[in-house]
């Protein structure tokens, strides 16, 4: 079975980068926001953040050649297994921005 990494790591960069675009602007209406929302929406951006920035440099190695052992994985597997578990924790932080944001158009 021949595993497309590039295209798993493709995909898993464009989910974590689509979640960062949408997240909730608390800030944008002017509102008053619960400073714990707040903290929320800040903590899921500095998640999506790393994984992105983690995702784009593993990216930018597989692009200059480097194969899976100089990028620190003992197989493909290794590193389909980490992509999946990346796409897991995005759905988990998209799963946490759509009920934040139903939280603010509320006005919680």
């Amino acid at each position: 079975m021949e595993i497309d990494l590039q295209g798993e790591l493709d995909a898993c960069l464009g989910a974590a980068e689509k979640v960062l675009d949408g997240l909730p602007e608390p800030l944008s209406d002017g509102a008053k926001v619960d400073p714990a929302v707040r903290a929320r929406l800040q903590w899921i951006e500095r998640q999506l953040l790393n994984m992105t920035a983690k995702l784009k440099a593993m990216q930018e190695d597989m692009e200059a050649g480097l194969n899976l052992n100089e990028m620190g994985f003992a197989d493909p597997q290794e590193m389909l297994d980490l992509l999946n578990d990346m796409s897991v924790q995005i759905e988990q932080l998209k799963a946490m921005c759509l009920a934040l944001g139903r939280n603010l158009a509320r006005g919680l």
